[in-house]
């Protein structure tokens, strides 16, 4: 019913479907279960981003089939596993070197 995009801009835009209309109501937002996720932006992956870092640092994100994690791509080179929701600042994730 509804879907999110992240924009240039680096501001996460929530839309129903199927008229596109954008959804501002924080409340109506915090209340949908996604089916899945890979969006960089959101309470729920605020703390993918580590300490000082730069909106374009963390490059890409994807829950796992079951929900319980989230795995983040960056910059630096690193593949991180989080824990999701991932809602607390700054924390420390599992990295995996690739």
């Amino acid at each position: 019913s509804y879907f999110q995009v992240s924009t240039g801009a680096y501001k996460r835009q929530v839309h129903e479907v199927p008229l596109g209309k954008q959804i501002t109501d924080p409340a109506l937002i915090e209340k949908i279960t996604w089916a899945t996720w890979t969006s960089i932006l959101g309470d729920e992956v605020i703390g993918i981003w580590p300490r000082n870092a730069d909106k374009a640092d963390v490059n890409c994100a994807c829950v796992t089939h079951a929900g319980l994690n989230i795995v983040t791509g960056d910059d630096f080179g690193l593949v991180k596993l989080f824990d999701f929701p991932c809602a607390e600042k700054f924390v420390s994730g599992c990295f995996i070197l690739i």
